[in-house]
């Protein structure tokens, strides 16, 4: 075998190890946020550090543009909440034209429940929800702040509490997850939004386990009122009123993070089911992602890097051992790695999917992995050159 051909050989070795040992150690870091909140299962819950405020303990706090659709049932399923002590809801209708405001007022009035529901209207905003959310935050009483979005609905009866108890204990941001499990595309595409949105949660509560956290889902999330960041800084962009928020909080100070990955602290919600508008949102939340920390970014460009250096190896090592006649000890060696990696991230996902208590039938979208990555290269590749028009 020529030399070169066996460095390519190597490079490319190195390289899709080096892609396999990063996810393994995002996983394990993952399934470590798991493990806690079992333990704490075990225990009998948590138990508060601090007096719990006499106050209002938590806002819930809602934006919504046109979503007469969701809004109401959202607020059926808030209404279940085993919440102690005072709590409200805060609704902001940003600029609505499809009747959301009717239907808030009308739920108002037959509105009797154990929490106050109090709802603001908002004309001629720019794109983006970062004025909603602003009111909101500032007409919020709770000395907890949960955030989620008007399509989401919580997945338990215990959401709230699961969100709020670990900010009364001394944390000051909660990333919580949500998983597309009320909309989404049909076939093949709704499968890959299903495995986009486990490999984001993977990659998010498992850098916070590693103590570094980037970013959460504005469909649910909590902080101390007390620490929220504001929007000042980022006000030109449509979207990061979430990973920006989060990005400012975790920079300014000693941020204690903790995360909630478990089936009682999620929240269902839906995705576009269109190709072409589920593009548009992904290049929309993306535009964010040149203002993150540097080591954040470069966390993440990392493994996309690797990604590059074992395609670029393997087609080299390729070209090389087919002038060199040995094509075949090239394949065997390239076949075995590609195998490895690929059934590395097969098992990655399942065990993630069953840690997030996804339906079952979610255990196979790892097979999709090299689908996934290659529709994701194509949205980043076209980012630069079609603006999203999704502008909310």
């Amino acid at each position: 075998m020529e030399p070169t051909t066996f460095l390519f050989l190597v490079g490319f070795a190195v390289s899709i190890g080096g892609w396999m040992v990063h996810e393994i150690m995002l996983a394990v870091a993952f399934g470590r946020s798991t493990k806690r909140q079992e333990n704490e299962r075990v225990a009998g819950g948590v138990d508060a550090l601090i007096p719990q405020a006499q106050g209002v303990r938590a806002s819930v706090l809602v934006c919504v543009r046109n979503g007469k659709r969701h809004i109401i049932g959202l607020l059926k399923a808030i209404e279940k909440q085993n919440f102690e002590g005072k709590w409200e809801v805060v609704v902001v209708d940003d600029d609505s034209t499809d009747g959301t405001w009717q239907e808030l007022e009308s739920f108002h009035e037959i509105h009797d429940s154990s929490f106050a529901l109090r709802t603001f209207e908002l004309g001629n905003t720019r794109p983006g929800k970062k004025e909603a959310l602003a009111l909101a935050v500032q007409q919020a009483r709770g000395a907890a702040l949960v955030f989620t979005d008007a399509d989401c609905l919580p997945a338990s009866n215990a959401w709230l509490k699961r969100m709020v108890e670990p900010l009364e204990c001394g944390q000051d941001l909660i990333l919580g997850l949500s998983l597309p499990r009320t909309e989404r595309g049909p076939g093949v595409l709704g499968a890959l939004q299903a495995w986009d949105a486990l490999r984001i949660a993977r990659s998010y509560v498992g850098w916070a386990e590693l103590g570094s956290p980037y970013m959460g889902v504005g469909r649910n999330m909590a902080m101390r009122a007390a620490v929220h960041p504001g929007f000042e800084t980022h006000q030109d962009l449509a979207s990061g009123d979430d990973d920006l928020a989060v990005q400012r909080l975790v920079s300014a100070a000693d941020c204690r993070v903790h995360t909630l990955t478990d089936r009682e602290a999620q929240v269902d919600s839906g995705l576009p089911q269109t190709s072409v508008r589920w593009m548009n949102q992904k290049r929309r939340h993306w535009s964010t992602a040149p203002r993150y920390a540097r080591m954040d970014r470069l966390r993440l460009l990392f493994p996309q890097l690797l990604t590059m250096l074992w395609l670029v190896f393997g087609l080299l090592a390729l070209t090389s051992g087919s002038q060199g006649g040995v094509l075949h000890i090239v394949l065997w060696i390239l076949g075995i790695g590609l195998g490895s990696a690929w059934l590395t991230a097969v098992l990655i996902f399942r065990s993630i999917a069953k840690a997030c208590q996804a339906p079952d039938h979610w255990f196979h979208y790892g097979w999709l992995q090299p689908f996934g990555t290659a529709w994701t290269w194509m949205m980043a590749m076209t980012m630069a050159i079609i603006p999203s028009r999704d502008q909310w």
